[in-house]
């Protein structure tokens, strides 16, 4: 097992948080397409609370990522890659970072400025920095939801690139984010 990132392939805690971040990307994702379905009412406001703690993992991990990232070494690519494409990589991961840093900061605005608290999972309560605050509340409203939009897009391009390496091109760059014993064939 190989816990850092070397040369050639990320080690299993950049991959540990990276599918983690997906999981939990795509509870998020279920959970808000199912509670604005909902009627209000209890259960609608348990998974608005379950909802908004991962929304606060989700925002953990991505801290978290960044700092492993700053602390390891990026695997190096092959060299066969043209320019555009390195550069529309390093766009891609850049966008994608940032909506994950907004995301869940514009919803912890929202709650606050709503004057709804966020516990996570029912241990502890974030402190409110906002106050309640309306207008804010419907800007960050806006913000939420439009970075979402923004990372589901981003999420297909990063997949979609990932699987036109894999199955297109055929040069192993999905395998760096993939354990040895779970590496795709051809």
């Amino acid at each position: 097992m190989q816990i850092r990132n070397n040369g050639m392939r990320f080690g299993t805690v950049a991959q540990v948080l990276h599918w983690g971040m997906f999981a939990v990307f795509i509870a998020l994702f279920v959970s808000a397409e199912i509670m604005q379905d909902l009627p209000k009412g209890e259960e609608r406001w348990a998974l608005y609370g379950f909802h908004k703690s991962l929304g606060v993992t989700a925002l953990f991990l991505v801290f978290l990522r960044l700092s492993w990232r700053g602390l390891n070494p990026l695997p190096v690519s092959n060299g066969n890659h043209p320019a555009w494409q390195r550069s529309l990589a390093a766009a891609v991961h850049l966008l994608l970072y940032t909506v994950m840093l907004v995301m869940p900061l514009s919803g912890y605005v929202m709650s606050m400025a709503h004057g709804y608290g966020i516990e996570w999972f029912g241990l502890w309560e974030l402190p409110d920095l906002v106050g309640k605050d309306e207008a804010l509340a419907a800007q960050a409203k806006q913000l939420h939801i439009y970075s979402s939009y923004g990372l589901y897009a981003l999420v297909g391009i990063h997949a979609g690139a990932a699987m036109w390496h894999q199955f297109v091109l055929r040069d192993g760059i999905m395998q760096r984010m993939l354990s040895v014993k779970h590496q795709l064939t051809d």
